[in-house]
């Protein structure tokens, strides 16, 4: 099988996963789902049918005699670093889209497993001529420097929090990503947040809350106010957009209105801070 039947075959287990991950079990029949089956090749075909399948309810439950999977709340701190680390070396060896072609370093992300706080970026853009220690960062190395500091305002190390990137991709400062790129990623994001299950996953810069909220509003419109994250029909999770970093470090006077952002992130957590600080 050549490298972009892998790779297709590869985004399609992703989104599968998900799916599992997420709850649904089955696909509805319909004749537009029946003929793309028909299309694919028997070989690629015998392949998905170990993982998934699309027949109806009444077919599946009786013809699905595995056990049910376990819950994803119930899941073991050991099934939990198993399944991140799955999702890690999924993103390694992604290639679903061209950006993997610029790849420096694969960012999956990285932290506490069971964090109460989902902290989550844009991409981590690094310098070419420092590129040997971009394994290191998460956002950038000024960047990484900021959120610390930001966390630690509100009593957090990075110890505590799982941070994590939309574009798991590190790439030169000198590209840019696109919305097609986005796209082709996010599904890794969605895992790893129905894996985390985190108390509150705080965005951070424009492509995050995009990306996690599916808004089209400004940034200065989402912030400083709760919305909702379904994870699914049992479980949803408030999300807080703010600024990136990389926003602050160069527009110093929109820290007030972060700080105030912090503030909620740790009123919603039950984090003993001074509002004078």
């Amino acid at each position: 099988m050549d490298n972009r039947k892998q790779s297709i075959l590869s985004a399609i287990r992703g989104v599968l996963q998900y799916h599992r991950e997420i709850g649904i079990k089955y696909y509805p029949g319909s004749s537009s789902v029946r003929s793309f089956m028909k299309a694919v090749p028997v070989a690629a075909r015998k392949a998905e049918e170990k993982t998934t399948s699309f027949h109806p309810p009444s077919s599946l439950e009786r013809k699905d005699r595995r056990p049910p999977a376990k819950p994803l709340n119930e899941l073991t701190l050991a099934q939990i670093k198993a399944n991140l680390e799955e999702i890690s070396t999924e993103v390694a060896g992604c290639s679903a889209c061209d950006l993997h072609r610029l790849r420096i370093h694969p960012v999956a992300g990285r932290g506490n497993e069971q964090a109460k706080l989902l902290v989550i970026g844009d991409w981590l853009g690094i310098d070419e001529q420092n590129s040997g220690q971009g394994g290191r960062y998460l956002f950038g190395h000024r960047q990484d420097v900021m959120l610390s500091r930001m966390l630690a305002a509100i009593g957090l190390s990075v110890d505590q929090v799982f941070i994590t990137n939309v574009i798991k991709c590190a790439i030169s400062t000198s590209s840019q990503p696109h919305a097609d790129h986005v796209r082709s990623c996010v599904s890794y994001l969605r895992r790893q947040i129905a894996v985390i299950r985190p108390d509150l996953i705080c965005t951070m810069g424009m492509i995050a809350a995009r990306a996690v909220l599916e808004k089209k509003m400004p940034l200065s419109r989402l912030r400083g106010k709760f919305h909702m994250y379904s994870v699914d029909q049992q479980l949803q999770i408030p999300v807080l957009t703010t600024y990136h970093p990389t926003y602050l470090l160069q527009n110093a006077e929109m820290k007030k209105a972060t700080w105030l952002d912090l503030q909620l992130v740790a009123k919603k957590l039950g984090l003993p801070i001074s509002p004078s600080r």
